[in-house]
């Protein structure tokens, strides 16, 4: 099973041609044509938070939406999202998630999604600042959706990885310790979790957190990346692949989406 990772698209309100906003367009533009084109197709699609950047409040922000939409359903493998820092959660709900997904008037982005070798959980990390937390009732959530199958490979996706990102200025991207532990030790809890998929740090690293294997991705928005790659590469965006192997051991892989041409590294 062969699992795309996306993240940190940063989109600009649709309307705003500004050459940032048309570039970052443009760069998930051709990360959605170039995961149409794999040999092997993905079984789905994550995005792992920060589909659009900070907008105006009001129509400019809902637009935000309406433009990842129009870009992000031209994907031909079934696609799902999760919750950043600077998404708004009832907005990214109502583009892109099935009713019966969510419980009505729910107040977080959790889901699992079930899919034929392994299943998604979506765990939102949003707070009312750019870093993650926790809380009883996500946690809570968290558990339900954990408990539904405890023997069927699972991956979670969730944009502040909750352990110490050693690489970047900020290494606790949560408001406590506590708090990024209370979600390490309820996922450490469940042995059929095959990969912990992150976002937010704009850049490729993996994580220790103990028991399972952590990692984040590159930002498609190349403005902002922090990974250094050789120069020629330096404005092409990057997405992650994961390869659920048949012994339950995940092989990952960066592949770059380039105008005329997508190579793997």
């Amino acid at each position: 099973m062969l699992l795309a990772q996306i993240t940190d698209t940063h989109l600009l309100y649709q309307g705003q041609d500004t050459p940032l906003a048309l570039e970052r367009a443009d760069k998930l533009v051709r990360v959605v044509d170039t995961i149409n084109q794999l040999p092997i197709p993905p079984a789905a699609i994550v995005h792992t938070g920060d589909m659009v950047n900070f907008a105006p409040k009001g129509a400019e922000e809902e637009n935000s939406y309406e433009l990842a939409f129009e870009i992000l359903s031209q994907l031909k493998a079934p696609f799902y999202p999760t919750v950043g820092n600077r998404d708004s959660r009832p907005d990214l709900i109502a583009q892109f998630l099935a009713p019966d997904l969510l419980p009505a008037n729910a107040d977080f982005c959790q889901y699992r999604i079930k899919l034929k070798k392994a299943d998604l959980i979506s765990v939102d990390t949003k707070s009312a600042t750019r870093i993650g937390t926790s809380c009883e009732p996500r946690l809570a959530q968290l558990k339900e959706l954990l408990l539904q199958d405890t023997d069927k490979p699972v991956f979670v996706f969730l944009h502040h990885p909750p352990a110490r990102v050693e690489t970047i200025r900020n290494p606790l991207q949560f408001e406590s310790i506590e708090r990024a532990n209370a979600v390490v030790d309820l996922l450490n809890g469940y042995d059929n979790i095959v990969r912990i998929l992150c976002g937010h740090t704009h850049r490729s690293d993996m994580l220790d957190m103990g028991h399972h294997a952590a990692s984040t991705s590159s930002s498609i928005a190349t403005d902002v990346r922090l990974d250094r790659y050789p120069d020629q590469f330096n404005d092409e965006p990057v997405f992650q692949l994961h390869k659920l192997q048949g012994d339950h051991s995940v092989t990952s892989m960066s592949h770059f989406a380039i105008s005329s041409r997508a190579n793997a590294t």
